[in-house]
């Protein structure tokens, strides 16, 4: 008996294994990445809003329409969570490039698209955990009042603009990497697909999104979150039959990961090919 759940974890492993990409520096400075811009491109390009909930509260939200935005198309929404670093409430540091770079001509010739990027207040989190630790139970973790504000702004979007629903994408760094995972794991019927960046989330729960494709990113040297908030989510997944999941691991990066994977135009390209089952 032993010796059979040996064969069947060693099996398990290799997959798992089999679904991690690791990537050193070199092979990611050969690669073709997406122009950077300088801050003021991408506040030119979208438009600030604020939303206020019916308690009063007021979120700050940035709207991306992809060039010659026609009313009588579909196109794919992309859901941005930003990090810690980007909170507060001038509706302009979530406007970091990690995902605003898709605002990108050349990304947008290709693959038109709405961007949503929500800010969340200062000193508070999309997820209420703590992010040194990692992964955590979601049963035990009520939604926080700005991932609520969040989905509310999410359907307001959808309900007032011409939205691909069967391409609705969620992506997001570091607090925004929980805030993704949070994401989907509670809305897994609304979303084609998902790029949680050194985030983490609950393994136990990997049943709930088993069927969304995913593509995880995170820094082996990352000291913030730790690698196994990826690592747990992955190899859970990969225990489901069929799952759709992938890992890249930046060898001797540390939380800067996300500075990386938005550059990607393999994932652009990955992203944009999903669409809901």
């Amino acid at each position: 008996m032993k010796k059979t759940a040996t064969i069947i974890l060693l099996a398990l492993s290799t997959f798992a294994f089999a679904q991690t990409r690791y990537v050193d520096s070199v092979s990611y400075l050969n690669k073709k990445h997406i122009k950077e811009h300088d801050k003021t491109f991408y506040e030119k390009h979208s438009i600030a809003y604020n939303y206020t909930d019916k308690d009063g509260i007021t979120m700050p939200y940035r709207l991306f329409l992809p060039p010659g935005y026609d009313t009588k198309k579909k196109y794919p929404l992309l859901l941005s969570f930003h990090g810690a670093g980007s909170r507060g409430n001038d509706n302009t540091k979530q406007l970091r490039p990690w995902l605003a770079g898709w605002m990108d001509e050349q990304v947008q010739a290709q693959h038109p698209c709405i961007i949503l990027m929500p800010q969340c207040p200062s000193k508070q989190q999309w997820v209420n955990v703590p992010w040194k630790e990692g992964s955590y139970e979601l049963k035990k973790t009520p939604i926080s009042k700005p991932m609520k504000i969040a989905k509310e702004i999410f359907d307001k979007v959808i309900k007032e603009n011409a939205v691909d629903k069967n391409r609705i994408y969620v992506m997001g760094c570091s607090m925004g990497g929980y805030g993704t995972w949070n994401f989907i794991m509670r809305y897994p019927e609304l979303i084609a697909a998902a790029v949680p960046i050194c985030g983490a989330s609950d393994p136990s729960m990997a049943k709930e999104i088993k069927n969304l494709p995913i593509w995880a990113f995170h820094g082996d040297k990352d000291t913030t979150v730790p690698l196994s908030g990826s690592t747990d989510m992955i190899e859970a997944l990969t225990c489901v039959k069929d799952n759709k999941t992938r890992l890249t691991i930046y060898k001797n990066v540390g939380h800067n990961s996300y500075e990386m994977a938005w550059k990607e135009s393999e994932l652009v390209d990955w992203v944009f090919n999903q669409k809901k089952q």
